[in-house]
């Protein structure tokens, strides 16, 4: 969703405030768009675009679902990593989980049951005014010895999504220096393996696969020239945010 809601009590009643989720601010004056807007100037590539051809009008449709289907998987695994209980069938965070979704919440339950990670942070909101953006990190933890930030894929793998990454190291290594980030990988949990490695080398179950970014300095650099064609379409950005009454009631004409 673009914007998320906030109802406040105001000296005039009810007030519900539309933000724009697309932009982060530390003091409410000064704002830095998210990592996610600033590669939506970048094509998905050719086989994004097949597809959107391929559905037609069907596309609008398939995408918002899947937007949804994300959304509500990352709220369950948020949630399981603060130690809540999830039940199917149950309404988690606006969440009535679908098939679809809870296979997907299982697969992240056996990569976490079985490579055991240790939570540093979970979808940990980091604001940056020298890097001029902001996002949102999915999950930074210990695995094997080592300080992974993991961004968790529910559907397709695209080419931006090491450029993705690579913007998180950036962010978490400016706020956390003497706990740097070590590895970063992106946890597919829409993916066609169909079981572990038997040879121990990677990091896989029925279904998912944690897919390790390297040459992360290689994709920064690519991530900070479409930071800067971004700024260049954008030169006076600003967020979108509106309040208007929280109830409303209309004295009928006679």
């Amino acid at each position: 969703m673009d914007n998320f809601i906030n109802i406040t009590e105001t000296d005039t009643g009810k007030q519900v405030f539309f933000i724009d989720a697309r932009y982060y601010s530390k003091d409410n004056k000064n704002y830095f768009p998210g990592i996610t807007t600033i590669l939506g100037v970048l094509s998905k590539g050719k086989q994004f675009e097949t597809w959107l051809k391929s559905n037609g009008f069907n596309a609008d449709v398939l995408t918002k679902e899947a937007m949804e289907q994300g959304s509500h998987v990352h709220g369950a695994i948020q949630d399981l990593l603060n130690g809540k209980e999830l039940s199917f069938g149950s309404i988690e965070k606006g969440a009535n989980y679908t098939r679809n979704e809870w296979v997907i919440i299982s697969r992240f339950i056996d990569f976490y049951e079985n490579f055991k990670p240790i939570t540093i942070a979970v979808e940990k909101v980091i604001v940056s005014d020298i890097l001029r953006f902001g996002s949102q990190l999915d999950f930074v933890c210990m695995l094997n010895n080592e300080r992974w930030i993991i961004d968790h894929k529910t559907g397709s793998l695209y080419d931006s999504a090491s450029l993705q990454v690579s913007a998180y190291i950036k962010l978490w290594n400016e706020y956390y220096p003497k706990e740097p980030i070590q590895k970063a990988g992106i946890l597919h949990l829409d993916s066609t393996h169909r079981g572990r490695d038997k040879q121990g080398k990677s990091i896989q179950g029925q279904g998912w696969k944690l897919v390790e970014i390297e040459n992360t300095d290689k994709h920064w650099e690519d991530f900070k020239h479409i930071q800067a064609i971004w700024e260049r379409q954008n030169p006076d950005y600003k967020p979108f945010n509106v309040s208007y009454p929280a109830t409303y009631k209309l004295k009928i004409n006679v």
